[in-house]
């Protein structure tokens, strides 16, 4: 009997994968068939793994197996737990989205449109390239014999093909792994009259440059096509290396659009901390297949930064370039760290008459508490050394770790030379000596990038 279930489960997952399998699809409500895998999954994956989901609110019904989805969310949960033997969490996310036809004409087997997708994210041992090229094949696994059988990804593949979606593999090793699974939309007679108007996709100018970094041959084509045919200029480079030649010798570069996992040694977020040394106002919109919330915690980002997950449409990167972009002409926002509260008075004062929006603190829980919570952010700190609850140089390296290229302004008593000694290794800084004018405090937060 065990020999014979044995051979029905495989018979089932070489069904799947040769999309042979009778499958029933009906209008899926897949926040709500997630949350109620959530005792299943914690109880598969045991208590070294932390589980945690991310529902999108407004989610459209996908049209698909619900059991055969079930199966394929509990297949790469266990893959995801094998691929962290130490422990680890795994991230379930959902969002609505849209392919566009030219990302869909790039893929096997896409056809344009509205899909929900669901991402399952892992911070284990990732994937090679090699590997990550057959893992949808079927019997193919990098387990030890008997500890697998090479079908779950297959299973999942077939599964979505069959319901006339699509999936997507980003993985880096080391870092861990996303797979993404698209699900069309349900449409009911009510939903199609519902659909949102085309939008006009906003577009760019000949003037404004963008350096495109990404060693996917395919996706940086992809990407410099679209933004080309939006009206920017743009440079391309495929690893960090190349990227940082490049802005050596191309100044008028705006914005820096580039992959988090890049080979070579340095990644997308070390590319960008070397680049603001040697440009302290470059934008940067970073781009990734990992789902956000598996990156991204409490929504922090660094002032001018934004991130754009794949896939994306032509229309989103334009969107998101735009903003990028013409955030510059806004007010820059600054938080003035002091608790001498005529100080403080005096330094919102000089900075408000430069047009600079100003947020206040008096300590450095306070600091960090108004970084979390302000919208979008800030341009930059003025931080004094002195504070009631830390010193200012312990505030700014946990800013830092926080903020890897927030500029700031340290406001001390201290001479500059003590100053540089102190803060020796930290980049994106300046120092102005108590008691300041206001051309002193302009020219301090003008040297590192703070636009006013």
């Amino acid at each position: 009997m065990r020999g014979a279930r044995r051979a029905e489960s495989l018979t089932q997952r070489l069904l799947a994968f040769s999309r042979q399998q009778p499958l029933e699809p009906k209008s899926v409500d897949v926040g709500r068939l997630v949350t109620g895998m959530s005792d299943l999954l914690r109880r598969t994956l045991g208590e070294k793994i932390a589980v945690e989901t991310v529902l999108a609110g407004g989610l459209w019904r996908a049209h698909a197996d619900p059991n055969q989805l079930e199966v394929a969310i509990v297949n790469l949960a266990v893959n995801a737990r094998d691929a962290m033997p130490q422990g680890g969490k795994l991230t379930i996310e959902t969002a609505n989205v849209h392919l566009d036809e030219r990302y869909a004409a790039a893929q096997a087997e896409v056809l344009p449109g509205q899909y929900v997708m669901l991402a399952v994210t892992d911070n284990g041992v990732g994937m090679a390239s090699e590997v990550k090229a057959k893992a949808f094949d079927p019997f193919f696994t990098t387990k030890d014999i008997g500890q697998g059988t090479g079908l779950g990804l297959s299973q999942v593949y077939g599964f979505v093909k069959q319901s006339r979606g699509h999936v997507k593999i980003y993985s880096e090793v080391g870092e861990g792994t996303t797979i993404k699974i698209y699900l069309p939309r349900f449409h009911s007679e009510s939903d199609e009259a519902e659909e949102e108007p085309t939008r006009a996709i906003s577009r760019g100018r000949k003037s404004e440059t963008v350096l495109v970094v990404e060693d996917d041959e395919d996706v940086r084509n992809y990407s410099s096509e679209s933004l080309r045919e939006l009206g920017y200029n743009v440079l391309e480079a495929r690893n960090a290396r190349v990227a940082l030649q490049i802005l050596e010798s191309h100044a008028e570069v705006a914005v820096i659009f580039t992959d988090i996992g890049l080979p070579g040694g340095m990644n997308g977020r070390q590319l960008v901390e070397e680049a603001r040394k040697r440009h302290p106002t470059l934008k940067v919109l970073f781009t990734t297949g990992y789902a956000r919330n598996a990156i991204v915690h409490d929504g922090r980002l660094d002032p001018g930064v934004e991130l754009l997950t794949k896939p994306f449409t032509q229309a989103a990167l334009g969107e998101k370039l735009r903003d990028i972009i013409d955030a510059t002409s806004t007010p820059a926002r600054v938080l003035v760290v002091e608790d001498e509260v005529l100080i403080q008075m005096l330094a919102k004062e000089y900075l408000e008459d430069l047009g600079i929006k100003v947020d206040t603190a008096a300590s450095a829980a306070e600091t960090l508490d108004k970084l979390r919570l302000i919208p979008g952010g800030v341009d930059g700190l003025v931080v004094d050394m002195g504070l009631p609850d830390r010193k200012g140089d312990a505030l700014v390296r946990e800013v830092r770790s926080i903020y890897p290229s927030l500029p700031i302004v340290i406001a001390s008593g201290q001479s500059r030379e003590e100053l540089r000694q102190v803060f020796k290794d930290v980049v994106l800084i300046n120092f102005v000596n108590k008691p300041y004018t206001s051309e002193e405090l302009t020219a301090a937060i003008r040297a590192i990038g703070i636009r006013c």
